[in-house]
């Protein structure tokens, strides 16, 4: 009797396990459609809107949808003397349709990618001008169903360097900014109405004191979410963006609980979109 009892819980366990493993695949099909979006509408000719000596709000919001950048870059690269051409080229990749692998980069955690014909991983896009403090999100990873993404902060523009989290047994580093030209999803976010001197003081505090921090998966949680530096223990990506902009008195936690990811930052209202690719411009992290 005693043996039948075992046998039956063993098989539910077993049961249990494999539902449980059905389920984190199930979900992980659901949300890999969400992982890119291509623009479902048509390519409108945009050439006469970049002649306009001002642009309207209706303009900028066409070459939004077109290019995918915001109005701080339009602005930008319309003072460059070759700027209207590069918003064109902006719009023939923004709008061009990409082949996209998903592997994994850890034990629970799956990354997409944009690939060539050969499946090998390739650049999609390009960046519109960025400088220090600037905020990158991506929706490209994902773990046992749940899209998390993932973010970083640029330090030193000039360089091309950013300050990322990068995995769970690894602490922060600094990486190259070209790896994001490979997501087929992107974000570049800036703080609305702040001067580059403050987002450069912001930039400057996460490389002096946010680098080689050990990933901590549950910062908030298991420890304060804003400790003094001193006593900055651990972090993870979203959370290493969100620290130094609040020790500048911004809060970009868009809901404010304790765990801050990089969806949280994308929805906050203190940043302004300066570019997206790979996303709906109408929603770009619903």
């Amino acid at each position: 009797m005693i043996k039948i009892v075992k046998h039956k819980k063993s098989t539910i366990a077993i049961i249990v396990v494999l539902l449980i493993i059905a389920v984190i695949a199930i979900l992980e099909e659901v949300i890999e459609p969400i992982g890119y979006i291509r623009p479902d509408y048509p390519k409108e000719d945009i050439s006469n809107i970049l002649e306009n000596e001002n642009l309207t709000d209706e303009d900028y919001k066409t070459l939004f949808y077109q290019t995918g950048l915001g109005k701080t870059a339009v602005d930008e690269l319309l003072e460059k003397s070759d700027g209207k051409d590069e918003i064109i080229k902006f719009q023939e990749l923004f709008l061009r349709n990409n082949n996209v692998l998903c592997e994994p980069i850890g034990i629970i955690t799956s990354q997409e990618s944009i690939v060539n014909d050969e499946g090998k991983p390739m650049y999609g896009f390009n960046f519109a001008p960025y400088k220090n403090g600037y905020v990158l999100i991506t929706k490209a990873t994902h773990s046992l169903g749940w899209r998390h993404g993932h973010a970083a902060i640029i330090t030193d523009a000039e360089k091309g360097e950013t300050l990322e989290a990068v995995i769970l047994g690894t602490n922060t580093m600094f990486q190259n900014i070209n790896k994001w030209r490979a997501y087929p999803s992107f974000m570049m976010l800036k703080l609305r109405d702040t001067s580059q001197e403050t987002l450069d003081e912001i930039a400057e505090f996460a490389k002096n004191n946010m680098n080689d921090v050990p990933y901590g998966l549950f910062v908030g949680l298991l420890s304060s979410k804003n400790p003094i530096p001193e006593k900055l223990k651990s972090t993870q990506c979203s959370h290493l963006v969100w620290y130094p902009f609040m020790q500048s008195g911004y809060d970009v936690d868009y809901d404010g609980s304790w765990l801050v990811t990089p969806k949280d930052i994308a929805n906050s209202d203190l940043f302004e979109v300066v570019q997206i690719y790979g996303v709906d411009p109408a929603e770009i992290w619903p």
